[in-house]
C-alpha cells in the first residue's frame, strides 16, 4: 500500500555494515556509496553450527567492507557479544552496538529508556527514515512490539507473545496442552484441541494486533501510518489493509542513526518529569506535562 502523500525522505549512511542480532537469527547488510552490496541471514537453529557459518559471512564482509563502519543491534545481549568478537577479530576495527544513549532523530518521551530494546528504537527510527513523524510500527518476531511515534517523539508501545512464544507458553504451563508449531492460517474455531490452539493463537494474534492499531489510530489520526516488519509481519500484512509492509525497517533506522550524528555518541532528548504512577493520562496515548531537557 502507497502512501497518501509523497513524503520527504532523510538522508541515510551512504556506507555501513548494519547488523541485526535477533532472538532467532542474525542477519545484516553492507551499504557501499548508498547502494546495497550484499546482504546474509544466519538462523540459529540448535547447537553452535550458526557460529561457523556466520564466520565465514564475516569473511566475505572483510573482503567486500573495508574501512566500513559497523553498527549493531541487538535483543540477544550473549550471542552479540559472541558476534561482536567475531566481527572485530574478522574485520579489525570497533563495533558500535547501539543503545537508547546514542543521538536518534526522535525524542525519548519515556520512563527508563534505558530498558527499551534497541530493536525498538531502531525501528522507530526506521519509520523516521521513511519519512513518518507519527507512525506506529510493528514488529513481529518472538515476542510482537507495537510502538508510536508521535511528532517525532517515542512515546511508548506494547509487547506481547508471538505466536511460537504462545504456543510453548500454553503447552509448558498447561497439563494437558499438547506442543505445537503455530500455522501461519487456522480456521476460526477448532475442532480439537490441537486445532483450538492453532485457531487461539492465530486469531487472537490477528485481532490484538488490529484492535491495538485502530485504537492507536483513532488517538494518533486516521492518516497514520502503520509498519510492520521482522519475520512474523507477512501474516499480519493480509489481515491489517491499513498497514504497510517494511522488512528493513531496522536495518533503515541503523543508516538513519549514522547520518543523524556521524562520529558523535551523546545523549538523547527525554522528559524530565515521568508520569506519576496512577495519574490518568487521557485516553490511550495518554498526554505529558513538563519541561524537557537534555538526559545526562
Amino acid at each position: 500500500m502507497t502512501t497518501r502523500a509523497k513524503r520527504r525522505r532523510p538522508r541515510l549512511a551512504s556506507d555501513l555494515l548494519a547488523v541485526d542480532v535477533g532472538n532467532s537469527k542474525v542477519q545484516a547488510v553492507l551499504v557501499r556509496d548508498g547502494k546495497e552490496v550484499w546482504r546474509w541471514r544466519v538462523d540459529y537453529g540448535a547447537g553452535d553450527a550458526w557460529r561457523r557459518h556466520f564466520a565465514v559471512a564475516a569473511a566475505a564482509a572483510r573482503r567486500d567492507g573495508r574501512g566500513t563502519p559497523i553498527v549493531l543491534s541487538s535483543v540477544a545481549p550473549r550471542r552479540a557479544a559472541v558476534i561482536t568478537r567475531l566481527l572485530e577479530r574478522g574485520l579489525g576495527r570497533r563495533v558500535h552496538r547501539v543503545g537508547w544513549r546514542d543521538p536518534w532523530p526522535f525524542r525519548l518521551d519515556i520512563r527508563h529508556p534505558q530498558t527499551v530494546g534497541a530493536d525498538r528504537l531502531a525501528n522507530v527510527a526506521g519509520s523516521m527514515a521513511l519519512g513518518h513523524t507519527t507512525g506506529i510500527v510493528v514488529d513481529a518476531g518472538t515476542a510482537v512490539t507495537i510502538d508510536v511515534l508521535r511528532h517525532r517523539r517515542f512515546i511508548g508501545g506494547l509487547i506481547l507473545p508471538g505466536p511460537a512464544l504462545a504456543a510453548r507458553a500454553l503447552h509448558a504451563h498447561t497439563e494437558s496442552l499438547p506442543p505445537l508449531v503455530p500455522q501461519t492460517h487456522a480456521a476460526l474455531l477448532g475442532t480439537d484441541t490441537a486445532s483450538a490452539m492453532q485457531a487461539g493463537i492465530h486469531h487472537g494474534m490477528l485481532h490484538a494486533v488490529d484492535g491495538i492499531t485502530r485504537a492507536l489510530r483513532a488517538q494518533l489520526g486516521r492518516r497514520t501510518r502503520v509498519l510492520l516488519t521482522g519475520g512474523g509481519s507477512a501474516v499480519l500484512a493480509a489481515a491489517l489493509p491499513h498497514a504497510d509492509f517494511e522488512p528493513d525497517l531496522l536495518l533503515h533506522g541503523l543508516r538513519l542513526l549514522w547520518a543523524h550524528e556521524p562520529g558523535r555518541r551523546g545523549s538523547p532528548r527525554r522528559a524530565s518529569r515521568p508520569p506519576v504512577p496512577g495519574r490518568p493520562r487521557g485516553g490511550v496515548l495518554g498526554t505529558r506535562s513538563g519541561r524537557n531537557l537534555k538526559a545526562r
